[in-house]
């Protein structure tokens, strides 16, 4: 099917990729968040740069990467897809325990955080990316079992954006997920070898 098709017709594919990295990785959450602060989302380009700012940011760490998850699926509206992208950001910011910082609609909202002193040790942080495009087939098919299969899929990105929402458990910097919580509100990650 042409180009010029996928962009007219009414299917929309969802792409949900999520990446726990280990906790050292604690300078991507701040560029994460500067990332998220300043990127104009009500625009294609400013969707298109935060997009692949997070891809960078993401490829420039390996090291840290430890589980990964793709998930995705094709609707035939999008009024449906719409339906399924804001379940699956719902789903997703209903495991925070608080949000550090929203950008919605260029408005940028922060609260501070203050860890406490008898948490569990710290060990993981979550990126999750939920894309819609207007593709006609997934994007990506292949599960995500090592640290290459990740690589190709953080490498492959949309041609026909048309929404995308960057989340990461949890948002401050001076917080990260136990190894306990990590598995509780996120069972489906696979170990990437």
């Amino acid at each position: 099917m042409d180009s010029g098709n996928e962009l007219t017709n009414d299917v929309v594919t969802i792409t949900q990729l999520q990446v726990a990295l280990l906790s050292q990785a604690r300078d991507l959450q701040t560029e994460l968040e500067t990332i998220a602060a300043r990127s104009d989302i009500d625009t294609k380009p400013g969707l298109n740069q935060l997009l692949q700012e997070t891809v960078l940011a993401l490829l420039r760490s390996p090291e840290y990467w430890s589980h990964a998850k793709l998930t995705g699926q094709t609707v035939r509206s999008r009024a449906h897809a719409s339906q399924v992208f804001e379940q699956l950001s719902v789903t997703e910011r209903s495991k925070f325990s608080r949000e550090t910082l929203v950008n919605v609609g260029g408005q940028v909202s922060r609260q501070t955080y203050q860890p406490k002193a008898d948490a569990d040790p710290a060990a993981y942080i979550v990126v999750t990316l939920i894309v819609g495009t207007a593709d006609d087939q997934p994007l990506l098919t292949q599960p995500i079992h090592s640290a290459s299969d990740l690589q190709a899929a953080l490498r492959r990105l949309p041609d026909y954006l048309l929404v995308y929402e960057l989340l990461w458990a949890p948002q401050a910097a001076s917080d990260s997920l136990s190894y306990d919580q990590m598995l509780a509100a996120y069972p489906d990650l696979t170990q990437i070898s």
